[in-house]
């Protein structure tokens, strides 16, 4: 018994833990230096919106990235869909359509492969 208890003492029970925390203020500078480094391109053909999105080569160091459409809002959305991402041109893209018929209000939220990094959200104007 003495013997398991200072095996027990002897093995290093060390433990390592991180955490991330975003607050809404750096969520919106993050958002708002961002921002306009995302390009949304909408064309009508037909009755359905072809919807482009263009993504910078990088941003604050990183080239990968996730995108998603959001639909209605950003605090409690209809659905959230992830996009596709593919390259044409040397820049990194990502597509959906969808019908005049059910335009709302929709989001697209750009988000780095940091996990601590925040996520540019920016509003998709259907024109």
């Amino acid at each position: 018994m003495r013997l398991i208890f200072l095996l027990l003492l002897l093995v290093n029970f060390g433990c390592l833990a991180s955490s991330c925390i975003v607050t809404d203020e750096m969520r919106e500078q993050f958002n708002s230096k961002h921002v306009e480094d995302v390009a949304i391109d909408t064309t009508l053909r037909g009755s359905n919106f072809f919807v482009t999105i263009k993504l910078p080569e990088s941003i604050e160091g990183q080239s990968s990235y996730s995108v998603r459409l959001v639909s209605d809002s950003l605090v409690e959305p209809t659905f959230i869909f992830p996009l596709d991402l593919y390259e044409e041109d040397n820049q990194t893209k990502a597509w959906y359509e969808i019908d005049a018929g059910l335009v709302r209000k929709h989001f697209i939220m750009v988000s780095l492969n940091d996990y601590c990094a925040p996520s540019i959200f920016k509003e998709v104007f259907y024109q």
